[in-house]
């Protein structure tokens, strides 16, 4: 009879982070540019404020 011996922790993350970097198509959190999330922020907070005042019926569409 043949026993499986368990995996090894260190070496999956390894080859996990290893497939992340060759992928080009994932990109890491930290490679995200500030001026991307700011941008980003910004249209969120912009959109809020005009949600708000149309709720408040300051403008209308």
């Amino acid at each position: 009879m043949r026993e499986e011996l368990p995996k090894n922790v260190d070496v999956v993350v390894e080859q996990q982070a290893d497939k992340l970097l060759r992928d080009q198509k994932n990109t890491r959190r930290g490679a995200v540019s500030r001026a991307w999330v700011i941008t980003w922020y910004s249209l969120a907070l912009v959109s809020l404020c005009l949600w708000l005042l149309k709720l408040l019926g300051y403008i209308t569409l």
